[in-house]
């Protein structure tokens, strides 16, 4: 619906195929850029914000309204790009401190190339559950792609087993971004939500270890190999680093933080601070330089060919292509609320999809569709859960049902196109290509595929709803006329 501060009587009809226009102005765009050219997401989310923009002008908007538009959705995003520029100073503080090659030291000791696999997802599942997809991935993440390289684990297949355990937390964790903007646009409580579908989650994920644990006893490596390679790093890492349980400190207090429900921002900071502290005090840096790292990014210098490419990272401008690209994102989505341009897009596609069956398989079908164009997982969500929220209440489903079917798919398969946010967030994190990893990562496309089928299937088994509105009532109104029809 347009801004209620623009006069309705200026503004030409906004038909279906505006919207239509306005997206296609995008998808365009990306594809010519990102895939025909080879360029970085941002040049073609601004020709998409700029095409859109004329568009809305030519359908009688004034520039002001353009830009009000587009600062309003800028303004939504804030939040996430705090919580990126605190992942970037929390990876550069763990890594001066010694957290995360303390992470990778234990895991090569325990870790065999058979199990890294299963490991790996488990490992970043419960680091993800409150930390989140991006501080799971940015931070035993790395660990555990260092310990992959000194395994010979093929790194594909590693990204994909620490991703798809992450990006588990976007549908079952409470304490994540994703969960908690799904059940704030669908009005539901998000434990209620993320509780719903959970043992789906878990069917899944058992699904994916034995995936994993398959994959691994066909690994080439083995033990009498991994072992040689792992020691030589094992003594690298103990001569750079000061290695020992004090420096798992900052990550078990910040775990502690947001089990208690600190906010993400403040929790991050203070994980970050304790790693500097700990950079002083355990490992001898300088605090200036430690300080500025968290900046600029750490720049390792041990000598060791690996440890120095891995830990040549973090800090604040490591995010700052992700920031640009989510400012972005988020600028054209607020152009296409505020100017109508989306409720035309929108309310034509959710009228046709009549039956559930085909509501539930469009809904995950549109999710992984907008992570293609948007492209952002937010977005994405944001979109879902307005076109789609409405045709489910009709069916009676309950909205902690729907908002989780919406979440389904654009929650988590952002991370499988190669010119999404997330995707550039973790081939920026974890340093492998999105392609190489896309077909490890089986819980981001194995989860949709369940959703569907077991929703068409067994919908009422499982609760969800889809009896139209009103039906029930009806059946009751006539139960109780044949009990006053029997009492008379």
């Amino acid at each position: 619906m347009k801004d209620a501060s623009v006069n309705e009587r200026t503004i030409k009809p906004i038909r279906f195929r505006h919207g239509l226009l306005a997206l296609t102005f995008l998808a365009v765009a990306m594809a010519f850029c990102v895939v025909g050219l080879g360029t970085e997401p941002q040049m073609p989310l601004v020709i998409g914000c700029l095409l859109a923009g004329g568009l809305a002008m030519y359908l009688g908007f004034k520039w002001d309204d353009v830009l009000e538009s587009m600062m309003k959705g800028i303004m939504d995003s804030m939040e996430a790009v705090l919580i990126l520029m605190c992942i970037g100073m929390l990876v550069a503080s763990w890594i001066q401190s010694g957290t995360v090659p303390t992470l990778i030291y234990y895991g090569l000791a325990v870790i065999s190339p058979q199990l890294f696999l299963p490991v790996a997802f488990l490992g970043t599942l419960l680091v993800g559950i409150v930390l989140g997809s991006w501080g799971a991935a940015g931070t035993i993440g790395i660990a555990f792609i260092g310990i992959a390289a000194a395994l010979d684990i093929p790194l594909g297949m590693a990204a994909g087993a620490i991703i798809a355990g992450a990006y588990v937390s976007e549908i079952a964790s409470p304490l994540t971004d994703g969960p908690v903007l799904c059940a704030a646009v669908a009005g539901v409580g998000v434990f209620d939500m993320c509780k719903r579908f959970l043992p789906i989650v878990i069917g899944v994920c058992m699904l994916s270890i034995a995936l994993y644990f398959g994959i691994g006893h066909l690994a080439d490596a083995t033990e009498a190999s991994a072992a040689a390679s792992t020691a030589g790093l094992m003594g690298e890492l103990s001569s750079a680093y000061s290695i020992g349980p004090l420096t798992l400190v900052p990550l078990i207090v910040m775990i502690i933080c947001i089990a208690v429900q600190v906010p993400a921002i403040p929790a991050f900071l203070l994980g970050a601070a304790l790693g500097l502290i700990e950079a002083v005090f355990l490992q001898g840096a300088d605090f200036g330089v430690a300080l500025e790292s968290c900046s600029a990014g750490v720049t390792s210098t041990t000598g060791s060919a690996i440890i120095d490419e891995l830990f040549s990272t973090g800090g604040i401008a490591e995010m700052l292509p992700t920031i640009t690209i989510v400012i972005l994102v988020m600028a054209f989505v607020g152009l296409m609320q505020h100017t109508g341009l989306m409720d035309s897009l929108i309310e034509p596609i959710a009228s046709k999809l009549q039956g559930y069956a085909s509501l539930l398989a469009g809904t995950v079908a549109s999710g992984a569709l907008f992570n293609i164009v948007m492209p952002d997982q937010y977005p994405a969500i944001a979109m879902s859960c307005k076109m789609y929220g409405d045709a489910f209440e009709k069916h009676g489903t309950p909205g902690e049902v729907w908002s989780n079917i919406c979440n389904s798919a654009s929650g988590i398969t952002s991370v499988l196109v190669p010119w999404n946010t997330c995707s550039i967030y973790m081939v920026t994190i974890l340093g492998v290509p999105c392609l190489k990893y896309l077909p490890f990562a089986f819980f981001c496309y194995l989860y949709p595929i369940a959703v569907i089928v077991l929703g068409i299937l067994f919908s009422r088994q499982l609760g969800w709803k889809c009896m139209p509105r009103g039906t029930e009532s009806v059946q009751r109104s006539d139960a109780d006329n044949v009990a006053e029809t029997t009492q008379a």
